[in-house]
């Protein structure tokens, strides 16, 4: 049995664990300790998590696979290699006087490094890293490239045998924040990549998001759901000189590349920018020059490689929107996004690619991804012990009374939390860490986000029966790879927008997770009940949590939401319970 750990300590940090090259387990640490986009330091809490989910301990791994953007500098030798990078560090300094300090941490001086052709492995303290995290001294530990993890994850995940592959995130190591290549043959080539400093779109969206009053690297969503209140073309231009498609058409351009002081200008011309204006107009033409910049680059990609699919990944994918005009693209047939595109997912493209250094190439054997169910779950004694020391009364019920009372629920109008199976990985609730409503209320997303905490303008997300999502959403075919996991968004045709105005955001569109049978049964029977109710195939799915907290992870935190008035009923696996009593 061969057991990979992989780590992923960025600003969103993850555990995940392999077993003979399948995924037993993947876990963000923000899940387990319950501060949002907990990460920059070794997940161990993650790491823990993962282990007991997969059944494994310590001495069983056989390997650990990390990024060398994130290199463990504890466990790192200074002798030589230190004074040759403090050397670089003086030079560094010189070159960046006047530059944001974050131009000068330690990350930024091993990306320096590696830059110029030094090798840091032989500096790792390697048996020193193993013995911290308890591992076996014999353990292999490999560092590898950020957007090579973001990329093998994409590929790997889609089941295409042959596809195009795009990156695109803030940055990762070498600066490098975008990056373009194929996948044939179980190979994956990479083409080109960019790293021009003041030109990355992941980069340019966070400090939209910074100068909207938001939290960069957690609200581009609001962004994103602010944009449809907006005219995008008010500002196109204004915001075309802060990112656009360089004349290559291979990269991406602004006004400030070039300058010493490209990454600080671009973000001080972008809060002057935001700032004066409208912020419905401003992230609306912000959206308006992401997407059309975005979209034209993979199209000269998919021209010039002669692919009809194409697979891409990094922390730019989480804009459903954007994705929304990539599948339509006449010439691609097929698109896959990864679900946990963000850093957090890095850990399960590192540890894919220790797999395949270890693992017999014929052993190996790719597949579609058809769910991302790979965390904890509970049993009914765990549940019960959380009911019981909150003082909730609760009963026990048979699986078809439980999804009878459940739909009864929410054809009623009442929020149900629904918290069953494993957890998903990745940011989307995809049903069985939701909370649930019926669609049909359209002041639902007033009332529903005051009672969670959140902004008003945000948009729910329907969960539809996988057989009913052609008849209701546009496009649904070509977006099949993406559905499942709430990765895109769908025009709402004419005839169902009046029907299911909960879930329908103001430019027309919803972010669709379909549900499939032999995927998630119950919920997919959960939505069926629903329906023969209704006569509607679909209910509100939003992540089961309040504002500036993690999707819930244990039972306790279920029933806390209940407790505090979040939600009016509670399934917590077989058990029901509500604020009232029995």
């Amino acid at each position: 049995m061969a057991v990979i750990l992989g780590l992923a300590s960025s600003h969103d940090a993850s555990a995940c664990v392999f077993v003979d090259g399948v995924l037993a387990a993947a876990v963000s640490r923000e899940r387990v300790t319950r501060v949002k986009n907990d990460g920059f330091r070794l997940p161990h809490e993650a790491l823990e998590h993962a282990l007991g989910v997969a059944g494994v301990a310590r001495r069983d791994i056989d390997g650990v696979a990390m990024m060398h953007s994130f290199f463990p500098e504890k466990f790192f030798r200074r002798e030589s290699l230190a004074k040759e990078i403090e050397a670089r560090l003086v030079r560094a300094r010189r070159r960046l006087r006047g530059a944001p300090e974050r131009q000068l941490n330690v990350n930024d001086l091993l990306k320096r490094a590696l830059r110029n052709g030094y090798d840091i492995v032989p500096y790792f303290r390697r048996e020193r890293f193993l013995a911290a995290l308890g591992l076996r001294p014999g353990a292999r530990a490999r560092f590898y490239d950020h957007h090579a993890t973001h990329a093998i994850a994409a590929a790997w995940y889609s089941g295409y045998d042959d596809c195009a592959v795009l990156t695109i995130d803030g940055v990762g190591e070498l600066n490098i924040f975008h990056t373009a290549g194929t996948w044939a043959g179980g190979r994956l080539e990479r083409i080109e990549h960019s790293d021009q400093l003041g030109a990355s779109p992941g980069e340019s969206y966070e400090a939209i998001t910074e100068a909207m009053g938001f939290i960069p690297l957690r609200h581009e969503g609001k962004v994103l759901g602010l944009a449809a209140h907006g005219e995008p073309r008010k500002l196109y231009a204004e915001f075309g000189r802060a990112l656009r498609l360089a004349p290559s058409r291979r990269t991406f351009e602004s006004d400030f590349v070039g300058r010493a002081d490209a990454y600080a200008a671009r973000e001080a011309y972008l809060e002057r920018l935001v700032r004066a204006h409208p912020r419905e107009d401003a992230a609306a033409a912000a959206q308006a020059v992401f997407e059309d910049a975005l979209t034209a680059l993979a199209r000269d990609l998919l021209a010039r490689t002669g692919k009809r699919r194409l697979a891409v990944n990094g922390g730019v994918f989480a804009n459903v929107r954007l994705n929304q005009p990539l599948a339509a693209l006449p010439e691609l047939e097929r698109l896959f996004v990864f679900p946990a595109m963000s850093d957090t997912g890095n850990s399960v493209g590192a540890a894919l690619l220790l797999a395949g250094e270890m693992e017999p190439r014929e052993r190996r054997t790719q597949a579609q991804l058809r769910d991302v169910y790979w965390g904890s779950g509970f049993d009914e004694a765990a549940c019960a012990r959380a009911l019981e020391r909150a003082g909730l009364a609760f009963e026990r019920l048979a699986e078809e009374a439980l999804l009878a009372r459940a739909a009864d629920a929410i054809h009623a109008g009442r929020v149900l939390g629904w918290f069953q199976g494993r957890m998903e990985f990745g940011p989307r609730a995809l049903g069985n860490r939701s909370m649930l409503a019926r669609p049909t209320e359209a002041g639902i997303n007033r009332t529903l986000n005051a009672r969670l905490a959140r902004t008003e303008f945000m948009p729910f997300a329907p969960s539809v029966l996988a057989e009913h999502a052609a008849a209701i959403f546009e496009n649904a075919a070509k977006s099949a790879d993406c559905l499942p996991f709430m990765t895109i968004t769908c025009d709402v045709r004419p005839e169902w927008r009046a029907r299911i105005p909960a879930v329908v955001h103001v430019d027309g569109t919803a972010r669709p997770q379909t549900v499939a049978r032999d995927t998630n049964a119950l919920y997919w029977r959960l939505i069926e009940a629903y329906r023969a109710r209704s006569g509607i195939p679909l209910v509100l799915n939003t992540s089961f949590n309040v504002h500036e907290e993690p999707i819930v992870c244990f039972p306790q935190n279920a029933v806390q939401a209940l407790a505090e008035d979040r939600i009016d009923c509670l399934a917590l696996g077989a058990l029901w319970a509500e604020r009232r009593a029995f």
